[in-house]
């Protein structure tokens, strides 16, 4: 190591970087930290200012996470005109959040549908 070297490491560095991104931070919507995770505060409608979780970890990274979260909430917050779209979004994009259904197919079923589709378009061609 260098003899000019004056970084400070460590859990101290730490805080004063997450204290300049929350000055960062768009208006309306705030970084929050819990324990060893960041959240999103912001207010929805005419609910109060609450904490959100964003799955961003109390980390260099996790704060450039939530920091670009932050910006795009505080857009979806002026662009979207329902809350359930909203919350919709959020829980897609900032959570990471989406259903996969389960469209998987037994054969039995398969074949009965490539059959209903057969016979629902022989009728129209034979027109009966």
């Amino acid at each position: 190591m260098s003899a000019d070297y004056n970084h400070e490491t460590g859990y101290k560095t730490l805080l004063e970087d997450f204290k300049r991104y929350q000055s960062q931070a768009p208006k309306g919507v705030s970084l929050k930290r819990n324990r060893q995770t960041i959240n999103l505060q912001f207010k929805v409608g005419d609910k109060d200012r609450k904490p959100y979780g964003c799955n961003c970890s109390f980390t260099l990274g996790g704060m450039v996470e939530a920091l670009g979260k932050a910006n795009k909430v505080a857009e979806a917050l002026k662009s979207f005109t329902s809350e359930v779209e909203f919350w919709k979004w959020y829980n897609k994009e900032t959570k990471g959040i989406g259903k996969v259904e389960n469209d998987l197919l037994t054969f039995g079923e398969a074949i009965a549908k490539v059959e209903n589709d057969f016979w629902s378009r022989a009728s129209i061609v034979t027109g009966k």
